[in-house]
C-alpha cells in the first residue's frame, strides 16, 4: 500500500510538544490523603506530564528495603484506588499492581524495567526522601539516573545521601503530600 504524500510550506516545523512523558511514583501510599493526591495531581499538571503511574510496593519488598508499613499491600491498593477515583486531573492517573501479582520481593531495577517497557518516554521518577536515599545506594542507580529524571518528595525530612550531589542536574526536590 502506497503512502500518502502531504505537502507543507517551505520551512515548516511541527509544533513543539507541550506535554512530557510518564512519571512513576514509588511509595507505600498508606499515609496519603485526598489532599495529598490533589496536591500531586496539581503538581503533575503544572509539570505537564501525560501520565502518572502509582506503584505501591509489596510488603516483602518494603521489608527488604527496611521501610516500615503498617497496612498490608491489598489494603494500600484499595486506599490508593479510592484516592484516584476522587481525583480529577488532566494527567492520566494510573495504578500498577504488578508487584502484588508477584507476591514477593521485587528489586527496584526490575520494577523500573517493567514500567519503562510498557510506558512512553521520557521517564520521570518520584520518590520520597527515604526511598531516594536507598535508590542512590543501588548499583543500577548510575544507569537509571541517565535514563530518567528524579523528583524527590521531601516527605520525611531525611537528609539526602551525599552521592546525589554528583548528579545534581538530574534531580530536584518537591513538596507535596502529608499536609505539605
Amino acid at each position: 500500500m502506497a503512502r500518502e504524500q502531504i505537502k507543507v510550506p517551505f520551512g515548516y516545523e511541527p509544533p513543539a510538544q507541550t506535554r512530557k512523558g510518564t512519571i512513576f511514583v514509588f511509595e507505600t501510599f498508606e499515609d496519603w490523603t485526598e489532599a495529598d493526591m490533589q496536591a500531586f495531581a496539581a503538581w503533575a499538571e503544572e509539570k505537564k506530564f501525560v501520565r502518572a503511574i502509582f506503584y505501591p510496593q509489596h510488603e516483602e519488598t518494603l521489608r527488604r528495603m527496611d521501610i516500615p508499613s503498617k497496612a498490608p499491600y491489598h489494603a494500600r491498593v484499595k486506599h490508593l484506588e479510592s484516592l484516584l477515583k476522587q481525583t480529577n486531573s488532566s494527567v492520566q492517573l494510573d495504578l500498577d499492581t504488578w508487584e502484588g501479582k508477584r507476591k514477593k520481593y521485587t528489586p527496584m531495577d526490575t520494577s523500573l524495567h517493567f514500567l519503562t517497557d510498557k510506558s512512553p518516554g521520557p521517564y520521570f521518577l518520584c520518590l520520597s526522601d527515604r526511598y531516594a536515599n536507598l535508590f542512590v545506594t543501588y548499583p543500577s542507580f548510575k544507569e537509571w539516573i541517565k535514563n530518567l529524571r528524579l523528583y524527590i518528595n521531601e516527605q520525611f525530612h531525611v537528609p539526602l545521601h551525599g552521592r546525589l550531589t554528583e548528579y545534581a542536574q538530574r534531580w530536584e526536590t518537591v513538596r507535596f503530600g502529608n499536609g505539605a
